[in-house]
């Protein structure tokens, strides 16, 4: 259980140090040292620091100074994990000098570390009841999983707000599970992620203050797969397929662009301006920040229909999710085609 006013203590404690830190960054800049960020989906203006990353790690971190919480040896392995993803990727976010197998490396490692140590949930699926004998095919499925998904965040960041408006669509549905089966730890665990989550979200949306660079994208995807592995290892009357629906912006996002890279003959490795959120993007008119912003509300239902669809299935029908999953990716593709296409005929037109 959490003491509350240890917790109020911890989340001012935290905000302090966010704001410190958040200052201290724009002082060093204004000073001339800065990352001077370039990549091909830059959709910014501007120097803009790259620490939502560690704003939320350090105010989880920071959190356990200060609150007791049960099953603190669980939390360890993600903790760890994800501390030895962050410092590598904060670098990249720094430097921009890592190479995309080394970064797989670093994601890999990172999630062996969580999987390894931490008590995994069965899977029921029936087309893979076979690796139920096989604990090491198992458990490097897990770990792949997780670097999917993480792939799958870092795709998805590059609007104002939008990697933090998945986040919280995912934590919410792992809190309201948690609430529903009356989970104390995952709805504590659940509610302090989205607090933080919720904090770096202001300094993100709609200024553009921070972005959480592909740190914060793969400790946000991180912390996200975490959630659902300990959601579904406590409660085993889950079906695994509703993991998908939890999940279903990412794991859609990371399959499309990985299949459409390789449709058109490019490496699935290398970034482009091309996922569902640039096309929106490119649609719309004005300065950047305004176009930014607008783009990530108008891309808010794909965020939000999980949630929908995990508060149907918990509630009506809890079978059925690779249907539902199938229906979103399906939303999905149609609304991708006919964005692609309007974009293709208005360009031949000029």
């Amino acid at each position: 259980m959490i003491d509350y006013l240890s917790l109020i203590y911890a989340v001012f404690i935290s905000s302090v140090v966010q704001i410190t830190i958040y200052f201290f960054i724009k002082f060093l800049i204004s000073k001339g040292i800065n990352s001077n960020y370039f990549a091909e989906q830059k959709i910014h203006e501007g120097e803009v620091p790259r620490v939502g990353g560690l704003l939320f790690l350090l105010s989880f971190l920071i959190t356990f100074l200060f609150i007791k919480i049960d099953y603190l040896l669980l939390i360890l392995p993600l903790l760890f994990g994800s501390l030895i993803i962050f410092l590598f990727s904060f670098y990249e976010d720094l430097k921009q000098s890592l190479s995309p197998y080394f970064r797989l490396i670093i994601l890999f490692i990172g999630s062996f570390v969580f999987v390894f140590f931490t008590k995994l949930p069965d899977i029921n699926v029936s087309l893979l009841l076979l690796i139920k004998d096989y604990e090491i095919i198992k458990f490097l499925l897990f770990i792949l999983s997780l670097m999917l998904l993480m792939n799958g965040f870092n795709f998805i960041d590059g609007l104002n707000g939008l990697s933090s408006f998945n986040f919280l669509s995912i934590n919410s549905s792992v809190l309201y599970v948690g609430y529903f089966y009356n989970d104390i730890f995952i709805v504590n665990l659940s509610a302090l992620i989205i607090i933080f989550a919720v904090s770096v979200f202001l300094l993100n949306f709609p200024f553009g203050k921070i972005f959480l660079g592909d740190s914060g994208s793969y400790i946000y995807a991180l912390f996200s797969g975490a959630l659902v592995i300990y959601l579904f290892q406590r409660h085993s009357q889950l079906p695994t397929l509703l993991a998908m629906v939890i999940l279903s912006y990412p794991i859609t996002e990371m399959l499309f662009s990985i299949f459409r890279k390789i449709f058109l003959k490019h490496s699935p490795l290398k970034p482009d301006v091309n996922h569902l959120h640039h096309l929106i993007f490119k649609k719309l008119h004005g300065n950047l920040r305004s176009r930014n912003n607008r783009a990530s509300l108008i891309m808010l239902p794909f965020c939000i229909i999980p949630f929908l669809l995990t508060y149907f299935s918990i509630n009506y029908n809890l079978n059925d999710n690779f249907l539902k999953f199938i229906v979103y990716v399906t939303f999905y593709i149609v609304c991708y085609l006919v964005l692609f296409q309007s974009i293709k005929s208005t360009n031949s037109d000029l």
